[in-house]
């Protein structure tokens, strides 16, 4: 069986109305998450940054960063953030460095309060940071 090459290329994508920036940086090991997110299909906008993650935790760089600068997401979007992750938290149980940032976009602590669930949920270390 042959072996898929690791990930060695950026992904960016920019924001619209309702689907996020994404700034996956591979050769800085950082993956940021920007804006709102209701896709109408969020599969078709999820699936290949659930399968970008994939490639890089396979041959990942030193130390990962994951930032989240996100102001609102729905409820089938915060499933494939758990998913993306539920990954990263299996990547940093094997002994891997990742640090999670959630930066906080003014006063929306409904955000925060999901925010928190899923990361509890998840048993993973992050940090809430003020703009």
């Amino acid at each position: 069986m042959k072996r898929k090459a690791p990930v060695s290329k950026d992904l960016i994508i920019e924001a619209t109305r309702t689907t996020l920036g994404v700034e996956y940086l591979y050769s800085k090991g950082v993956l940021r998450l920007l804006g709102d997110s209701y896709p109408e299909n969020a599969a078709d906008f999820f699936q290949p940054l659930l399968q970008w993650v994939n490639e890089y935790v396979r041959v990942p760089h030193e130390q990962t960063t994951v930032e989240f600068r996100v102001k609102y997401f729905n409820t089938s979007s915060s499933r494939y953030i758990f998913q993306i992750m539920e990954i990263l938290h299996v990547f940093e149980a094997q002994g891997n460095t990742v640090q999670v940032v959630w930066r906080s976009q003014g006063q929306d602590d409904d955000m925060l309060e999901t925010w928190r669930e899923l990361m509890d949920e998840l048993e993973m270390v992050y940090t809430v940071e003020s703009e």
